[in-house]
C-alpha cells in the first residue's frame, strides 16, 4: 500500500514554533525511478492551503541522488514528494537528514537515516495503517453478512473479530502515545485515536500529554481546539432542543400507549439506565441513525441498560412496519398525533431524531447522543 498521506490530523502538528528558523539537508539516492522531479514541501497549516515548495530537484535516469535545503521554526512536518504523488513524510529534528527511496515499491518503499522522529513517524504511519485496514475490514464484512442476513453464529463471530481489531488498534496506540519521548508524535496518534477511542479514553490520554508537555505547542493547540469543538457541539445540541438543556435534571413522567393501547409509563423504566429515542417512520435521519440504536440495545441490553422507542408517527400501520424493517426489538409507544404529541410538549424538542439519556435515579445524564458518541456514553457508564 503506498502511503496515503492522512492530513487531516497533520494539521494538528504544522509546527511547533518556538525560535528562530532552523537549516536542515535532505540528500538521499532513488532507484527505479521516472523522469521528473522530486520537492521538499512544507505541511501548510490549513487544509485549503496548498504546500509551500522549499527546494527541489530534477530526477533522470533510472537511479541517482539528489541534494535538498529546507529552513523552519523548531521541529516541523515535511515532505519529499516524487512526480505530483508520492510523498516520503519527515521531521527536521537533525541538520542532515537521509532518505533513500525505491520507486517499484508500494509498501516499506522508504528508509530514512539520522533522524530519529521521521523512523519514528515512518513506524507510527506504518503500523498504523496496517491495524487500521484490519478495523476497515471488519467493518466491511460485517456489513456484508448483515446484508445477506447471516445466521448469528457467523455474526457473533464476525463480530468478535471486529471488536478484537478494534482493541489491537487502540492498545497500539496508547501505547505509541504513552512511550514516544516526541509530542507532536504522540499528538498525531492521538488525533488518528480519536475515531477509535472512547470520549472518556480519549479525554484521558490527551491530559496526560498536556500534563507531560504543558508548554508544547502542539498539544495545546489540539486541547484547545478540542475543547472549543466540545463547547460548540453542547450549544449546537442547546439549540436544537429550543435551548432546552435536560443534562442534570429529573426525566419529567411521559405516559403513552403502545401499539396493542396499553399505557406505559417512563417511569416503570426506574432503576435502569434508559436510553428514551424520540422518532418516526417518516424521518429519514432517524431510519438512517436505527442501526446505531439497534446496535448498542444488542450491546448492552444484558448490562441493566432499555430503550423506550417514542414515535411521532400518524400511522399506525406505518410505524408498526417501519419497527419491523428496522428491527426495533425494544419497547415502542405513540399517541399518533404527529407532532401534537405529548411527548413534544413535555420534552420541549424541536427536531428529530432526539434521545436523552436516564439514570437509574430518573435523572438525566446525556441528550443528542448520536453514532459512536452514543456507545461511547454507554461504555462509560455502564458497568
Amino acid at each position: 500500500m503506498r502511503l496515503i498521506w492522512l492530513g487531516a490530523a497533520l494539521l494538528l502538528l504544522w509546527s511547533c514554533k518556538d525560535g528562530g528558523h532552523k537549516k536542515f539537508r535532505v540528500t538521499g539516492t532513488f532507484k527505479n525511478g521516472f523522469a521528473g522531479k522530486v520537492s521538499l514541501q512544507a505541511i501548510s497549516g490549513g487544509k485549503d492551503q496548498a504546500p509551500i515548495i522549499l527546494d527541489s530537484a530534477k530526477l533522470s535516469g533510472n537511479a541517482g541522488s539528489f541534494s535538498l535545503q529546507g529552513s523552519g521554526k523548531g521541529q516541523d512536518i515535511y515532505e519529499l514528494v516524487f512526480g505530483d504523488n508520492i510523498p516520503v513524510p519527515i521531521i527536521n529534528d537533525a541538520d542532515d537528514i537521509k532518505v533513500d527511496v525505491d520507486l517499484s515499491k508500494k509498501d516499506d518503499y522508504y528508509e530514512v537515516t539520522g533522524s530519529p522522529a521521521s523512523s519514528q513517524l515512518r513506524e507510527l504511519i506504518g503500523t498504523f495503517g496496517r491495524k487500521n485496514f484490519a478495523v476497515e475490514k471488519a467493518f466491511a464484512d460485517l456489513d456484508s453478512l448483515k446484508r445477506a442476513n447471516a445466521p448469528d453464529s457467523v455474526m457473533i463471530e464476525v463480530t468478535s473479530a471486529k471488536n478484537n481489531s478494534i482493541i489491537d488498534l487502540n492498545n497500539y496506540l496508547k501505547n505509541f502515545i504513552e512511550t514516544s519521548t516526541n509530542p507532536s508524535l504522540s499528538t498525531l496518534a492521538l488525533g488518528w485515536a480519536s475515531r477509535s477511542f472512547s470520549t472518556p479514553d480519549f479525554e484521558k490520554e490527551m491530559n496526560m500529554l498536556y500534563r507531560k508537555y504543558p508548554d508544547n505547542v502542539v498539544v495545546k493547540e489540539m486541547k484547545r481546539g478540542y475543547e472549543a469543538q466540545k463547547a460548540q457541539m453542547a450549544e449546537a445540541a442547546n439549540k436544537a432542543t429550543g435551548g432546552n438543556s435536560w443534562i442534570g435534571k429529573e426525566a419529567p413522567e411521559l405516559v403513552l400507549p403502545d401499539a396493542n393501547g396499553r399505557d406505559i409509563a417512563l417511569s416503570s423504566f426506574k432503576g435502569k439506565y434508559v436510553l428514551v429515542d424520540f422518532w418516526a417512520s417518516w424521518c429519514g435521519p432517524c431510519r438512517g441513525e436505527n442501526p446505531n440504536v439497534v446496535k448498542v440495545f444488542k450491546e448492552f441490553k444484558d448490562k441493566n441498560f432499555s430503550i423506550l422507542g417514542v414515535s411521532l408517527d400518524k400511522d399506525k400501520g406505518a410505524w408498526q412496519q417501519a419497527i419491523k424493517d428496522d428491527q426495533l426489538a425494544w419497547t415502542q409507544v405513540s399517541d399518533l398525533k404527529y407532532w401534537n404529541s405529548r411527548a413534544v410538549d413535555i420534552f420541549q424538542f424541536q427536531g428529530i431524531p432526539f434521545n436523552v439519556l436516564i439514570d437509574p435515579q430518573g435523572k438525566i445524564i446525556a441528550q443528542e447522543l448520536r453514532g459512536m458518541d452514543l456507545e461511547n456514553k454507554l461504555k462509560e457508564v455502564l458497568p
